[in-house]
Formats: structure tokens, C-alpha cells, sequence
């Protein structure tokens, strides 16, 4: 019964600060817009370097098993799959949202669901053809294929953005961190474009944490909340550095909330560069590629 009430206030309190849109821009601090640049694209590119991102941009594909977890009541009212536990296989195209994923296990097990271009495909498991399907019709699908394809690429992907600003420093779990915002505008919220606030590692120079808002996201609950993940348990796979662990959190619960009691949570295993054609992630002809874009 604890339990049940705790869910129902949060969803009752979602509902009720989810009704404006997003904003997670803080007090800047004393530098000059052209140095609080220069330092938080330092920062960026630090990370970069650390998680050796040129390997992963010199061979392009990549593919990894993955569990996402959506724990309890507010889980199974919000998630993205069919089942609350789902494992998957992912096969993306680096610096794209070109990429695909089927089904270990549960209701759609053995069913495969990609993105070329922004746009939708399946193929049932006792289907011999690849459809292309109307976005609309599996917004949650769309929206889960493109996450997982950022969250692994975020810093990568982070680095490119126009308008990046440092904003200072804090302390999180005894460890000391640079805080550094992104956005594709300026500070201001926008509807259309979002913002980033990444926590990097002194001491490791790895993406530690980072809050952010989804403006993509169409979950009535949630799409003007703001949202938190955590990158725990880095490891090396062929010379890239990546987080296994990806607990996610509503608002910033990733930097003060224990983080086994996360919203839902990515676990990644198997991740392996190349290996397969990059062809199968472009099986619709006709669609122009619009690599990082939407």
C-alpha cells in the first residue's frame, strides 16, 4: 500500500508541473559568453577523447544487447514497450538515427523495428518484408529507437551543437564535477529545441550524469517534465568507453536519489564495433539520408 501511494503522488505530481513547458537553465557564472564557450567545448571535447569517439567514427556501425526496465506502477503506465522488461538487439549507424532493433523476448519477441530517416519500419516475426509504417501510429517505438541511439552518442552528438556554456562546478557523490549546458538556441526554453546540462568527471573526464528536457517526447505525463540519467560502469569494448549502466530519473533524481530506484533503466551488454553490413539499416530505397537531422 506504501508503494501504490507513493506512485499516485507522483503521478499526481507530473501531472500537475507538467502543464509548462521544460526549463533547466541555471545562473551563469562570471565569465564572458566567448570564454564560458571556449571552456565548456574544452570540456566536450575532453570527453570525447576519453571515450575514444574517433574509433567509433572511423568504422560507423555498432551493435549491443540491452535490457530497458520500467519498474512498478508509474513504469507500466509510461513505457515505451509492450512489456515492462524488454531485451533487445540494436543495430545503429553512428551519428545518424539510422537504426533497428528486435525483440528478445515478451510480446513482440522476434518482431524488428527500425528508423531510416526518421521514418518507421517493422517486420512481424512471421513476415518475410520490411513495411514502412506511419510514424503516428508507433510514436513510442520512434521515440525509444532514437533515444537509445543518443544516450549512447550523447557527448559525440552534444559537441556539434551551436550554443554550448559552462556553468561552473558541484559535488555529487564525493566526486568533483564540471557542469557544462547546450542547447540550440540560447538559455531560454523553447518547445522545439531541447536542453542539456552534462556532469564531467575531474578526475575521469567521462559523462558522468546529465539532465536534460525531451521535447519529443508525446507521453502526456511526461512531455514537459525534464529528465536525469546516470552513465555507470564504463567499459572498454574494441577501444570505445561505454557507460553499461543507464539508470533514468524524472527531473534531476539522478544526482541526489539512490540510483537502484530509477524510473527506468538502460543496461548495456555484447557491444561490439561493426560486424555487420551497414546496408541492413537502409532497407526502404528511395529515402534520402539526412544523417544528424531530423
Amino acid at each position: 500500500m506504501r508503494n501504490l501511494a507513493i506512485h499516485i503522488f507522483l503521478l499526481f505530481s507530473i501531472f500537475l508541473s507538467g502543464c509548462k513547458i521544460a526549463d533547466i537553465s541555471l545562473e551563469t557564472n562570471n565569465l564572458t559568453d566567448q570564454e564560458s564557450e571556449l571552456k565548456a567545448t574544452k570540456l566536450l571535447q575532453k570527453v570525447i577523447r576519453t571515450q575514444n569517439f574517433k574509433k567509433l567514427d572511423s568504422i560507423n556501425t555498432y551493435s549491443f544487447t540491452a535490457s530497458d526496465h520500467w519498474p512498478g506502477l508509474l513504469g507500466k503506465m509510461t513505457k515505451l514497450w509492450p512489456d515492462q522488461n524488454t531485451n533487445f538487439k540494436f543495430n545503429y549507424n553512428f551519428n545518424t538515427f539510422d537504426g533497428q532493433a528486435v525483440f528478445l523476448d515478451g510480446e513482440k519477441e522476434g518482431d524488428l523495428i527500425g528508423l531510416q530517416s526518421w521514418n518507421f519500419y517493422e517486420k512481424k516475426r512471421d513476415e518475410l518484408s520490411i513495411l514502412k509504417k506511419p510514424n503516428e501510429e508507433h510514436q513510442s517505438h520512434v521515440f525509444g529507437l532514437a533515444v537509445f541511439h543518443y544516450f549512447v552518442e550523447l557527448p559525440y552528438r552534444l559537441s556539434n551543437a551551436p550554443y554550448k556554456r559552462y556553468y561552473g562546478e558541484a559535488a555529487i557523490r564525493d566526486q568533483e564535477y564540471d557542469l557544462v549546458f547546450v542547447s540550440w538556441i540560447d538559455e531560454n526554453p523553447h518547445p522545439e529545441y531541447d536542453q542539456y546540462i552534462m556532469y564531467i568527471n575531474r578526475k575521469t573526464g567521462l559523462l558522468d550524469y546529465c539532465v536534460y528536457t525531451l521535447r519529443d517526447n508525446k507521453n502526456p505525463l511526461t512531455r514537459n517534465k525534464y529528465g536525469s540519467i546516470a552513465y555507470v560502469n564504463y567499459q572498454d569494448f574494441d577501444g570505445f568507453r561505454v557507460a553499461t549502466e543507464m539508470p533514468i530519473m524524472i527531473d534531476d533524481g539522478v544526482l541526489h536519489t539512490p540510483l537502484e530506484d530509477y524510473f527506468h533503466k538502460i543496461s548495456i551488454k555484447d557491444f561490439s564495433l561493426g560486424g555487420f553490413s551497414e546496408s541492413i539499416l537502409y532497407p526502404i530505397p528511395g529515402i534520402e539520408k539526412q544523417i544528424d537531422s531530423k
